[in-house]
Parts: structure tokens; sequence; C-alpha cells
């Protein structure tokens, strides 16, 4: 009997091992770009841009070369675009349906949007959230089929 229990731990020990060794990293980034995605989406939400920023991958050429604008002045620029874009009557009301997966290796996500434009309500089903790291995920972008006038103010791109 000791010995078929010794096998039945051995055998878990193994399975649990191969299973982190195989789904381990995976599941690592799922978490980090869900969890930076919520944040972002949250401090969004509430105007708080800041904090959102914080969850952004900003960027001032193309999505993947190398920046050359400092923290402090890609901050700036985000946050008082979306500060006005905020006083014009454009913002993210809330949001629900967050899911994000991993694609060959990358996450990617989608999330249900209600946004306020000009003072209506609009609800966009499905928007894109595209996740880029530096020294960890973060939100590059959403992105709709309609391309929408808060789409590029809610990006990480920020020009000097």
């Amino acid at each position: 009997m000791k010995k078929i229990r010794r096998m039945i731990w051995i055998l878990t020990w193994l399975f649990l091992a191969g299973f982190s060794i195989l789904f381990g990293p995976d599941l690592w980034v799922k978490i980090q770009a869900s969890q930076q995605a919520t944040q972002f989406l949250k401090h969004a939400a509430k105007q708080d841009f800041e904090e959102a920023f914080d969850r952004i991958y900003f960027y001032n050429g193309a999505y993947d070369e190398d920046v050359t604008i400092t923290k402090d002045a890609a901050k700036n620029n985000w946050v008082t675009r979306n500060k006005m874009l905020f006083t014009e009557g454009t913002y993210l009301k809330s949001y629900d349906n967050l899911s994000v997966r991993i694609d060959d290796g990358l996450p990617i996500g989608n999330v249900d949007l209600l946004m306020i434009e000009k003072g209506k309500e609009k609800r966009y089903k499905n928007v894109y959230i595209s996740f880029s790291k530096k020294d960890k995920w973060k939100v590059g972008m959403l992105q709709t089929m309609k391309e929408s006038n808060w789409e590029k103010p809610y990006s990480g791109h920020v020009v000097q």
C-alpha cells in the first residue's frame, strides 16, 4: 500500500511539474496582461489619466521602434490630450467582458466599452486590445472596426 501511495505522489508531482513547464509562462503572461488592462480601463473610466498612463506602453514612432521621448514628456502629452478629450465630452464611462488570451506567445485582448462621445452614449463590442512589453506587458492600443476619434488619444502613441 505504501508503494502505491508513493507512486501516486510521484506521478502527481511529475504531472504538475510538466504542466507548469508547458503552460506556466503563457499563463503568467496572460495574468499580467489582464491585470494591466483591468487597471488601465478602471483608471481611464475614473478619468484618473495619470494612473492610467502607467499601464500604457508608450511609443513615439512606429509601434516597434525605439522610443525617443522621455517618460515624463510622454506622460504629459498623453494626460493632456485625454483631459482635453474629456472636456470635449468624449470619455470612457465603463467597460465589461474583458478577456485576454495568448496568440503565438503574445497576449491579445477584447473588451466591450461604453463610451460617451460628445455627450451621447455609444457602446463598442469586442474592442481589440494590443499589448507590448518593455519591462512588463502593458496596453499598447485599443482598436475598433470603425476608427473612432478616441482611439488615438487612448493609445500609447505620443508625439513631442
